[in-house]
């Protein structure tokens, strides 16, 4: 049976709205006002949920309990000529990155972390790259994703 397609796929751009907390040092960060707006090249999120063996001495089968998450969020941002890049010198720094795809209306999705990792790419003839990795369910901020 061939493939139907029932709804359209969502195939555009991919809009970043950064804001930033000050640097991570325990306590609860407020973001800023200003944000940041770029387009993604690509976004890619993963998450873990840790688990623990619950299984009795008699059990025959494990019994896994979950109990922590844990993620990271990693972007190809496009450099704005203008702006340049957005997380330079932000290592250790509360972010907040909500997704919005081009064809929607409102945002997919909101993550909340910490920048720690930070690099560019050029290349003759290609866009410049800002790619940044985001580890998400840091301390000092209420939550890891929303």
């Amino acid at each position: 049976m061939p493939f139907t397609r029932t709804a359209a796929l969502i195939g555009e751009n991919c809009t970043v709205t950064i804001a930033f907390g000050g640097a991570q040092d325990g306590s609860p960060s407020a973001f800023t006002a200003e944000t940041y707006t770029c387009l993604a090249r690509t976004a890619r999120v993963s998450t873990t949920t840790a688990t623990v063996d619950v299984s009795a001495l008699c059990d025959t089968t494990s019994k896994a309990q979950t109990t922590k998450s844990s993620g990271t969020l990693d972007l190809e941002l496009l450099v704005d000529s203008v702006v340049g890049p957005i997380c330079s010198l932000k290592e250790g720094y509360y972010i907040q990155v909500v997704l919005t795809l081009g064809g929607l209306t409102s945002s997919i999705k909101t993550y909340v972390g910490v920048v720690t990792g930070w690099g560019l790419s050029a290349a003759n003839s290609e866009a410049v790259v800002e790619n940044v990795t985001v580890t998400l369910g840091a301390n000092g901020v209420a939550t890891a994703w929303a």
